[in-house]
């Protein structure tokens, strides 16, 4: 499978009939497995042409590849959010992302569309590097440019930002895996994370 990314569409109609294919190729990639699924059935749910799908994406690998980076920008754009929030508290900010990231983590979609990538990743090296680079990678990296700032304006003391970021992140650890492996989620209580957070924000205290 290659990993190439094929340049996205420009206009607004190229960018909405892509969302519908995103849309209809998620569902199917979900309920049959990558490779069971061809671009005749996508074209046939969605509408269109597979020309379509060439002229943006190149193949149904590059199609697969962009939902997997439309999804991955949709949990940076979460974190994003929080650390670019108008408050200095961080404890609220992060309090916040917790709570916006579970909802992520615990939509069913997410949940198999994981369990998916999991099945098709293990049988290929590229591919694995390609989403880890696309998924996690970059959530240290944002996560970790929020907490280096907070220490330079003297909230924290972080001086190992990405390491601090893989931590908080581990937060999801258990969610994680029971999701991969079909286990009931449990719910999310605000008492919980505000205990992860009070102990995180204790760690790198001044």
């Amino acid at each position: 499978m290659k990993t190439k990314l094929v340049n996205p569409p420009n206009t607004q109609r190229a960018v909405d009939r892509c969302t519908v294919l995103f849309d209809v190729a998620t569902e199917l990639f979900i309920q049959y497995g990558y490779d069971q699924v061809s671009l005749d059935q996508i074209v046939e749910q969605a509408g269109g042409s597979k020309a379509t799908i060439y002229k943006y994406f190149g193949s149904k690998q590059g199609l697969f590849l962009a939902i997997c980076r439309d999804r991955s920008d949709q949990f940076i754009h979460q974190i994003e959010l929080a650390c670019q929030h108008e408050s200095d508290d961080i404890r609220v900010n992060l309090t916040k992302l917790l709570h916006d990231l579970y909802a992520i983590f615990t939509d069913k979609k997410s949940m198999a569309f994981d369990r998916l990538l999991m099945n098709i990743s293990s049988e290929n090296q590229e591919l694995e590097v390609e989403l880890y680079d696309q998924g996690p990678k970059r959530a240290y990296s944002t996560l970790a440019k929020y907490l280096e700032k907070m220490d330079q304006l003297g909230f924290i003391d972080c001086k190992r930002p990405t390491e601090s970021s893989i931590y908080f992140f581990g937060f999801f650890q258990d969610l994680h895996w029971r999701a991969m492996v079909g286990l009931p989620i449990d719910i999310m209580d605000n008492e919980r994370i505000d205990y992860f957070v009070e102990r995180f924000i204790r760690g790198h205290a001044i």
